[in-house]
């Protein structure tokens, strides 16, 4: 099996990884996880868009996964750096337990989805070399 189908495939774990973050994210703190259903909506589909181009042997569609990956490693960093001070805070103010737990399950989707992020960013940048001699 050739490099670009492997990855292809990656990016497509990764668009229905992101689309079930989203879905249990809103399933566990409702309303308060409209950041992470948005991010794993429009992130998955754009996954799995590029997967299905990269399976075809368009290089854009690599381009898109790659560059989804860094953006999305970027943005899930950010947010994953405020759940968790946000958490620090609660932690120390001894707020109502409902609400810590909230937080906690918000800061771990979104570390979730920041490491699965990162590892596709770091796959698609280790094998961009033998994907651009593949595809056209």
């Amino acid at each position: 099996m050739t490099i670009h189908k492997q990855i292809s495939y990656l990016y497509a774990f990764f668009g229905v990884f992101l689309l079930g973050c989203g879905a249990v994210a809103v399933d566990v703190a409702g309303e308060q996880a409209r950041t992470a259903l948005f991010t794993g909506i429009a992130g998955g589909l754009l996954a799995l868009v590029a997967g299905h181009f990269l399976n075809r042997k368009h290089r854009w569609g690599f381009l898109l996964g790659t560059a989804e990956a860094g953006l999305l490693t970027l943005l899930l960093g950010w947010r994953s750096g405020t759940y968790f001070i946000r958490l620090l805070q609660m932690v120390q103010e001894a707020p109502e337990p409902n609400s810590t737990q909230t937080a906690g399950m918000a800061f771990l989707l979104t570390t979730a989805m920041l490491v699965v992020a990162l590892l596709t960013l770091a796959v698609s940048v280790m094998f961009a070399k033998q994907v651009f001699a593949e595809t056209k």
